[in-house]
């Protein structure tokens, strides 16, 4: 079961695109992405000198012709690609409903998916705490995949060094990772999680989700005693506008930290407001940083 935002017409513009890794991996089965083998694909690659036991059908006679030496065409093999999905399912992700951070990090993901199954690829999908590493294939796989998140009750506070190693595990060949989380998680530990994935040499990305309740607390802050929604600690705040002016300073500072581990661990990264727009997010933010693709 899919969300009501995936019609027919909705589904038709996520098929012009498709996921891009920013280097080559050794697939499992033939599929869209360009292999790291040489072999007898569709893409032309290169020449080499023939050799003995060489199918005479890959010699280039044009070559022959104007050198009078034998060459044969390479070309360029194409294969699947495993994709690795983590969604973030802890309880900052519905701290706040009217926000829908969850909402639009499960159709996000749900999008990316359908993405890499219409090409082929190997999906495996996880909700760190919520839902287990699961492998799907084939394009019908995105209604089975959409009817296990649709199930699924996010919240809590998961270990996610501890989950994104179990999820990393599930991987048979390095290929891309893809993260979607608000990422309001100490610095140290925004550090720690990708460890395991880059262990694994993944090509990873990562999509921050932010809520306007993220931004502006204050504006809707009704009583002076708030729960943190990762530590369960009761906090006391203060609606004046010094509070709110050091509040801004601090998202700032975190947002600036997020950006720095992105860039200084070489990880795709684009940032979405939750009320965005999704198929405008992917079709200009991710193709503009790489992670997308017009077929």
């Amino acid at each position: 079961m899919l969300p009501e935002t995936f019609s027919p017409g909705f589904l038709r513009q996520l098929e012009i695109l498709r996921i891009r890794a920013r280097r080559a991996f050794l697939g499992t089965r033939q599929g869209g992405h360009v292999s790291i083998r040489k072999g007898h694909g569709i893409e032309f690659s290169d020449f080499r000198k023939y050799e003995l036991g060489d199918n005479p059908r890959h010699i280039d006679w044009g070559v022959y012709a104007r050198s009078d030496r034998l060459f044969v065409r390479r070309f360029q093999e194409e294969e699947d690609l495993s994709v690795l999905i983590i969604v973030d399912g802890s309880a900052s992700m519905i701290a706040t409903p009217t926000d829908k951070k969850w909402d639009r990090a499960r159709d996000m993901s749900l999008a990316l998916a359908y993405m890499a199954l219409i090409e082929q690829d190997t999906v495996v999908f996880n909700v760190p705490g919520v839902l287990e590493p699961a492998n799907f294939t084939g394009a019908k796989a995105i209604h089975v995949l959409g009817g296990r998140i649709s199930k699924a009750t996010p919240g809590g506070n998961p270990d996610l060094v501890k989950e994104m190693r179990k999820c990393a595990s599930r991987i048979r060949f390095p290929g891309k990772a893809i993260v979607i989380s608000d990422f309001m998680m100490p610095g140290e530990d925004l550090e720690r999680i990708f460890q395991p994935l880059r262990a694994k040499n993944l090509d990873i990305s990562a999509i921050q989700i932010v809520g306007r309740t993220d931004e502006e607390p204050f504006a809707n802050l009704n009583h002076p005693a708030v729960r943190d929604s990762e530590t369960g600690e009761i906090v006391m705040l203060s609606k004046d506008p010094e509070s709110e002016a050091a509040y801004a300073e601090l998202f700032e500072a975190h947002s600036r930290k997020v950006e720095d581990v992105m860039r200084g661990s070489q990880i795709q990264f684009a940032r979405m407001r939750a009320e965005e727009d999704l198929l405008e997010f992917l079709i200009n933010n991710l193709t503009g940083i790489g992670l997308l693709r017009r077929s």
